[in-house]
């Protein structure tokens, strides 16, 4: 009984090796199969078979040469649009190629869009020459799956559409109008009645926008006209230029500045719009930058309440979309996917003058002032323009200057801080020179500051803005308008000014 149970037992151990001994056969088969396929040629029906190159169907993943209309997903977000993209062969195995267009629609940053369009391949560029960037092609679903740093890629929001999606609509008109009328009818006396009605009317063709505002008024007695009044304070022409974030205005209309007073005028402006970039881009917030060694999440929190979260590849990651409206200390995490962990803290603090690192708002304007209504004025001929520069994470330059071909120019520079735990501060300078009605050309100088702070222990922020000094000498162009078509006399009212202080303490 003893030796049939050992002969039992051996050979029970005999046939488990051997079945574990086929298994890892199979396997290593299956995996080595995995990985490349060696085709017969002889089982081909052709006179020249030797010369048919199967080379390309021997690696997993690949497509022979050719364009293929798929889906494509980038860091596992997918595209809105079909892409027909070019598969092209190199090294003997065929590889994806995208042209710089396709690199735009899938969102790569303009830096790697022009290191590609250097390195075209009959041209599109091989993505997967770059080390970082890896692709995955899935040929049921007919899907390529691309990963690649974050950094190289632009923001993208799922609630936002990208400009290189957008239509101008369509052609179209409109009125806006708001009416009043009244009716008087005394005991004695003529009856009166007045209808009034002012709004906004306009045309739509392409990119082209048609605006007038409008003012009518007319009055009766006892039935009969007395008056009537038509006016169009406003009448312009804008367009978006999306390329540039910008907006085109043709016509009459007003100064933006957060530098120099605004004025009424007739003639062309460019100003960067805002409205154009997605909500998580506009205003001021601290860039956040790091690099991932793995597949990481990020987590930036406050008071212990996230409110950012993102994966990241390994490499370089950019947190560019933190909302304009935070306050006060950030504490960042990134958690490796194998277990490490990095923390460390950034402050956001806000101020008007403040831009996001790399980002440039801009407006500029050249024309004739006018007064509302349209009527020219006498002088002067201008331009003007200013900026607020992101130069780094923490500090913006701003300045700006208005020029006229007569006898007044204006030139500014500031600069704007986020010191951390300090708050946020800019301080500027603007120097005019101008020569008044019967006066001698004079140079004036006004000095400006603004601070804000917010107090994480209280939950409150303190705010000073718009504190300005400016000494006898100092003219602004509505000054010097108002001086040159005799609408004002200054020669008698030069005086020191120490101008709007608000201070603000919110809880």
């Amino acid at each position: 009984m003893d030796q049939m149970y050992k002969k039992l037992k051996l050979t029970t151990i005999s046939e488990l090796i051997k079945n574990i001994y086929c298994s890892l056969s199979v396997l290593i088969i299956g995996c080595a199969s995995a990985y490349a396929v060696e085709f017969n040629k002889d089982l081909i029906e052709a006179e020249d078979r030797e010369n048919v190159n199967l080379s390309q169907f021997e690696t997993d993943g690949q497509l022979p040469v050719g364009k293929y209309s798929l889906n494509a997903l980038i860091n596992n977000k997918r595209t809105p649009i079909h892409l027909d993209l070019q598969w092209v062969l190199i090294d003997n195995q065929t590889a994806v190629c995208l042209t710089p267009e396709q690199l735009t629609l899938l969102g790569f940053t303009d830096e790697i869009i022009e290191e590609a369009q250097q390195n075209l391949i009959d041209g599109c560029y091989p993505i997967e020459k770059e080390k970082q960037i890896t692709t995955y092609l899935d040929k049921g679903k007919m899907q390529l799956s691309i990963s690649a740093p974050q950094a190289w890629l632009k923001y993208k929001d799922a609630n936002w559409t990208p400009p290189e999606l957008w239509d101008h609509g369509i052609a179209g008109a409109f009125l806006d109008y708001n009416l009043y009328a009244s009716h008087y009818a005394p005991h004695q006396g003529d009856n009166s009645q007045n209808i009034s009605s002012y709004g906004q009317a306009g045309v739509n063709l392409g990119a082209w926008r048609l605006r007038t505002d409008y003012q009518y008024d007319q009055s009766f007695n006892n039935g009969k006209s007395q008056a009537n009044n038509l006016d169009f304070p406003r009448i312009y022409l804008f367009r978006p230029i999306p390329a540039i974030n910008a907006k085109l205005t043709i016509g009459q209309y007003d100064t933006e500045s957060s530098i120099f007073d605004s004025f009424h005028f007739s003639g062309v402006s460019l100003k960067s719009d805002e409205n154009m970039l997605p909500p998580d881009l506009r205003g001021y917030a601290p860039q956040i930058t790091g690099v991932a060694q793995t597949n990481a999440k990020v987590t930036v929190s406050q008071n212990n309440r996230i409110i950012y979260q993102e994966n990241v590849p390994p490499g370089p990651f950019a947190i560019t979309n933190l909302f304009n409206t935070l306050q006060g200390q950030l504490d960042v995490k990134v958690e490796e996917e194998d277990g490490q962990v990095t923390q460390w803290q950034v402050a956001s603090n806000s101020i008007p003058y403040l831009t996001r690192k790399g980002q440039i708002r801009y407006t500029t304007a050249m024309g004739k002032p006018t007064s509302v209504g349209g009527d020219s004025l006498q002088q002067p001929f201008f331009w003007t323009g200013e900026f607020s520069w992101g130069w780094l994470n923490n500090v913006s330059l701003y300045g700006g200057s208005v020029l006229t071909n007569r006898d007044y120019q204006s030139l500014a520079a500031g600069v704007g801080f986020n010191l951390n735990s300090l708050g946020s501060l800019s301080f500027d300078v603007t120097r005019s020179d101008a020569q008044l009605h019967n006066q001698d050309k004079e140079t004036g100088y006004s000095y400006r500051a603004n601070y804000s702070k917010r107090f994480e222990s209280t939950g409150s922020q303190l705010t000073f803005a718009g504190y300005r000094f400016s000494d006898k000498n100092f003219v602004t162009m509505n000054e010097y308008i108002n001086d040159t078509n005799h609408y004002t006399n200054y020669q008698n009212e030069k005086r020191v000014i120490l101008s709007r202080l608000t201070s603000i303490l919110n809880h």
